[in-house]
């Protein structure tokens, strides 16, 4: 059981991470998907376990090799679905149906991971005990793996690289015994697969990549950090891919113009110019005067031995969130151009919160320009779902700045400035882009001269100034509006979305149910309380709760959640590990589930406390510390309720207390950061959380097992 527990911890986090990678940079770079994903493997992981639990004998080995088989076919099935879902490369996917292939892709390998539980658990006499042990050594392996994911996918091996040594590591290891001669043997022919598999991986990111995007050439498919990268080339156009998203285009001056001569019509003079992005894309005439921040510094390297693209362009490779948030009293701005790109995550709107925009505020100039081009279409007409979003980013930059101006058009624009240089007429913004000295060819005079007349701006101003939110770290809703902006294309999307993130009743429908489960749980024969099912639930939904939020934050203060999202998993399972470790070994007539709780109840204390003090450098450190501690009363939490629910029928189903944390589990994870996040708040969340641990800890004062 404790070589097999391990191993199952490898394969289980392998999977689930790599599953989690894929999904998001399929799916446009949306981690919300993490949620719906989340729920997938959270759902099916419990129905293995159950069906584990009821169809006993299965040989455990034979599990390890279908699922091993099943991560890289998965993972190629989910990078291709694009095609199918939508026939324009580089289109945002429809919420409604990557949410559902979401869940579905994850239900393949989650299903073996769950039976894989049950069917090791199951050949231990005491069910307790048997139990206990598989968790606490699947916490151990999780934990390794999630530190060898971490250092290694994304940086030395893609996605589906990594799964591909991931099959071979699990496969050769599930037919290891315990004899020396076995074990040797078995290891050289694993390091010997692994060699080729690694070697052909990328050729295999390539091919896939190709049946992806049809018709253009597949110059280089590979992994950041951040994300997954795509270069293709067609007739001379060149086109840059980031998470199935496309991010720049060359030669496009249409593109090029908008993002850059806009700020400098109001400042020709500037002399230090902030672009966030890649710089390659854009052909600029004065390098020396522009600066471009962007950590994926790898997209470099492979663009460097295509002629054509711009060099000797001056690049800072490091997150934005970073960079801003340690200012170095000696530089600063005349133009910071903001260049977020579309908004359906919050990577993407973590950098038009209130907390980041003052961060970069404080390099600028007294007198600078902060310029934030967008995709919202606001020429001819602005539609009601347009409005929420353009009024929240007009409310978030009114937080800082004294003046903000916005270009109606296309691609809708927004200046913000301490000074009123921004909010001169359009008849001096036409006469001074003669005077730039670059011959536009994109925004010229007679375009201006159609963009900016009065009706258009002064329709766009109003609908800018219609609601009052602002977006903050505390309540992200910017992202919220545009997914109801995007549903407005798609029927279905428009009536799920609209009438979950519009109608708010619904929501009380959650403390009522938690409230039923309670007090039903606690309706108990004379021989046994069903009350340890509650405790399996809030163990459940308490953990992933936190996980997820810590994932927010993590992302929203410090970087890259795609790279750090498998130590952070890792450590959690770590925590667990030795929380059950701890309560496995206590006397089994101890109330340790009472001890977890508290302790619990002070995580979120602590976490309320501290969340928004945390910088970019200490972040890691902080949710890695958040994780382990809320993990560590998990664990135990769980072994007190399993001590307490088998603690008379020893051959009840090993999988049900399993199945029934697991499904509050995947409550929270299709809840919290999904759905509740950006209409609750953080604070809001965090208490109704620490409300549910209140009330497992009255149930278990009052209850006698």
């Amino acid at each position: 059981m404790h070589r097999q527990g391990f191993l199952l911890g490898i394969f289980s986090i392998g999977g689930q991470v790599l599953l989690l990678r894929e999904i998001i940079s399929s799916f446009n770079g949306d981690e919300i998907f993490i949620g719906t994903a989340l729920f997938g493997w959270l759902i099916s992981v419990a129905m293995g376990a159950y069906l584990g639990g009821k169809k006993r004998g299965i040989n455990a080995t034979i599990l390890f090799i279908i699922g091993a088989a099943l991560v890289p076919i998965t993972i190629i099935a989910v990078r291709l679905s694009p095609v199918f879902l939508s026939p324009v490369m580089g289109e945002i996917i429809p919420f409604g149906k990557a949410a559902m292939l979401s869940i579905i892709a994850m239900f393949p390998v989650g299903i073996i991971s769950g039976w894989l539980f049950s069917a090791i658990s199951n050949r231990g006499i005491d069910p307790g005990n048997a139990i206990a042990v598989v968790y606490l050594f699947e916490g151990l392996g999780a934990f390794v793996g999630g530190i060898v994911i971490t250092i290694f996918a994304g940086n030395v091996f893609s996605t589906l690289g990594f799964a591909l040594v991931l099959t071979i590591i699990v496969i050769v290891l599930s037919l290891t015994s315990g004899k020396l001669s076995n074990i040797i043997k078995l290891s050289i022919i694993g390091i010997a697969a692994i060699i080729p598999a690694a070697m052909a991986a990328p050729t295999l990111d390539q091919k896939c990549d190709q049946l992806k995007y049809k018709g253009y050439h597949v110059i280089s498919s590979f992994d950041t950090p951040y994300g997954h990268q795509a270069i293709l080339e067609k007739d001379g156009h060149y086109v840059l891919m980031t998470d199935n998203t496309i991010e720049d285009v060359y030669p496009d001056i249409e593109r090029f113009e908008n993002r850059f001569i806009p700020p400098m019509i109001y400042e020709p003079d500037a002399e230090k110019i902030l672009f966030i992005g890649r710089g390659e894309f854009y052909p600029l005439v004065d390098t020396s005067r522009v600066t471009f921040l962007d950590p994926r510094a790898e997209i470099s390297r492979r663009l460097s031995g295509i002629e054509i693209f711009t060099s000797g362009i001056i690049t800072i490779n490091d997150d934005p969130l970073r960079y801003f948030a340690r200012h170095d009293g000696i530089t600063y701005y005349d133009i910071i151009i903001l260049n977020p790109g579309a908004l359906d995550s919050y990577k993407s709107s973590r950098l038009l919160t209130a907390e980041n925009i003052i961060k970069i505020k404080a390099w600028l100039k007294e007198d600078g320009i902060l310029y934030i081009p967008t995709e919202y279409d606001t020429d001819r007409y602005i539609s009601p779902d347009i409005k929420p979003a353009l009024s929240v980013i007009y409310k978030t930059l009114e937080q800082s700045f004294n003046h903000i101006n916005i270009w109606p058009g296309t691609m809708t624009l927004f200046f913000a400035s301490d000074t009123d240089k921004i909010m001169i007429s359009a008849d001096s913004v036409m006469s001074l882009i003669v005077s730039l000295g670059y011959p536009t060819k994109s925004v010229t005079p007679e375009y201006l001269y159609d963009r900016l007349n009065e009706m258009k701006t002064e329709r766009v101003m109003r609908a800018a100034g219609e609601f009052e939110q602002f977006n903050s770290l505390e309540k992200p809703i910017l992202t919220h509006y545009q997914a109801l902006y995007r549903s407005t294309a798609h029927e279905f999307d428009r009536k799920i979305i609209h009438g979950i993130l519009t109608n708010h009743t619904w929501l009380y429908a959650i403390p009522i149910l938690i409230l039923i489960f309670f007090f039903m749980s606690r309706l108990s024969d004379s021989k046994r309380s069903r009350f340890p099912l509650f405790l399996y639930f809030t163990a459940g939904a308490v953990s992933l709760s936190f996980e997820l939020l810590s994932f927010y934050l993590y992302q929203s203060t410090a970087g890259s959640l795609y790279s750090e999202m498998a130590v952070l998993i890792g450590t959690f399972m770590f925590g667990l590990a030795a929380g059950t470790w701890y309560a496995h070994r206590q006397d089994v007539r101890m109330r340790i589930e009472q001890s977890a709780l508290v302790l619990l109840l002070a995580a979120a204390v602590m976490f309320l406390s501290l969340y928004q003090s945390v910088g970019p450098r200490e972040a890691i450190y902080f949710h890695v510390c958040f994780l382990f501690v809320t993990a560590l009363g998990t664990g135990t939490l769980f072994v007190g309720a399993t001590n307490r629910y088998y603690a008379i029928y020893l051959d009840n189903n090993r999988g049900a207390g399993y199945a029934v944390e697991i499904a509050g589990s995947a409550a929270a994870a299709l809840l919290t950061t999904t759905i509740l996040l950006p209409i609750i708040g953080v604070v809001w969340l965090i208490l109704s959380i620490a409300g549910l641990i209140i009330l497992a800890v009255v149930g278990t004062l009052r209850d006698n097992f």
